[in-house]
């Protein structure tokens, strides 16, 4: 089974159920638009660093990270979401048990919540344009590589999240408090320069941090300068590495699970 017809399929599921709970796309966008509201009003009370007496600026700035972030997370935390709900269902065991590799399980899980964010940004994205949006000489090359690369990057981590689901039963919490804290220290809702010096030097470790570096210049005016080519290889390099350690994390928490007897256990 090719890994398009096994992510197709797992998406169409995951799309029937949603058609039975429709208030909830429009929930998240209200949810979505209204908590940027909240900050184009913040933003008027920004006057230090980089957005000294231009809080627009500061808005358009949260406004790439915030959303970037809603469609990165379903890749992170819908695949151990997921997997949660089948072990619930008691489907896990039943799927474990079919001639698929692993991998493409973890990415079958998040793909229709990753469908369902990148159509709810951009249709929050051009609510926000009323309200002070606006980008500047896009280059579209770079941000779809951004986004190739770093939905690629967290999907790993939702496959190890995944991986801890499975073998302990438990895991989304651990991956939704490790996200918020990545999005934090990588600089999501303001620069990473105005962190504490130590915590700057974490934040290179994120990946998050070249991918918004990234999309913020291609998009936005008046960004610090940042090296695309530098930015997009290491992307590319945590992709290389996250991707085969998490299947074969995941091949490894399906295993232990299997011989344990727990698969069918919540």
């Amino acid at each position: 089974m090719s890994v398009i017809r096994i992510v197709l399929a797992v998406a169409k599921k995951d799309f029937r159920t949603a058609l039975s709970y429709r208030v909830g796309f429009i929930s998240a966008i209200v949810a979505s638009f209204w908590s940027l509201i909240a900050f184009r009003f913040i933003s008027k009370l920004v006057n230090t660093g980089e957005f000294a007496g231009n809080g627009v600026a500061y808005f358009r700035y949260a406004v790439v990270g915030l959303l970037f972030a809603s469609i990165l997370e379903p890749a992170a935390i819908g695949t151990s979401a997921s997997a949660r709900g089948e072990q619930v269902q008691g489907t896990l065991e039943y799927m474990a048990s079919q001639p698929v590799r692993r991998i493409y399980l973890g990415l079958s899980w998040s793909a229709y919540g990753l469908l369902q964010s990148m159509v709810l940004a951009v249709i929050v994205l051009l609510l926000t344009i009323p309200i002070g949006f606006s980008v500047t000489n896009v280059n579209v090359p770079v941000v779809v590589a951004v986004v190739v690369l770093s939905i690629l990057i967290f999907a790993a981590v939702g496959n190890a999240g995944a991986a801890l689901v499975i073998v302990v039963q438990q895991g989304s919490v651990i991956v939704a408090g490790a996200l918020s804290i990545i999005g934090v220290v990588s600089g999501a809702l303001f620069p990473v320069s105005e962190l504490p010096s130590w915590l700057q030097a974490v934040s290179r470790l994120s990946p998050l941090t070249y991918a918004l570096d990234a999309l913020r210049s291609a998009t936005l005016a008046n960004q610090p300068p940042t090296s695309y080519t530098e930015d997009l290889l290491v992307l590319v390099g945590f992709a290389l590495v996250s991707l085969p350690v998490s299947a074969w994390v995941l091949e490894r928490a399906f295993r232990v699970a299997q011989q344990r007897g727990t698969l069918s256990t919540f």
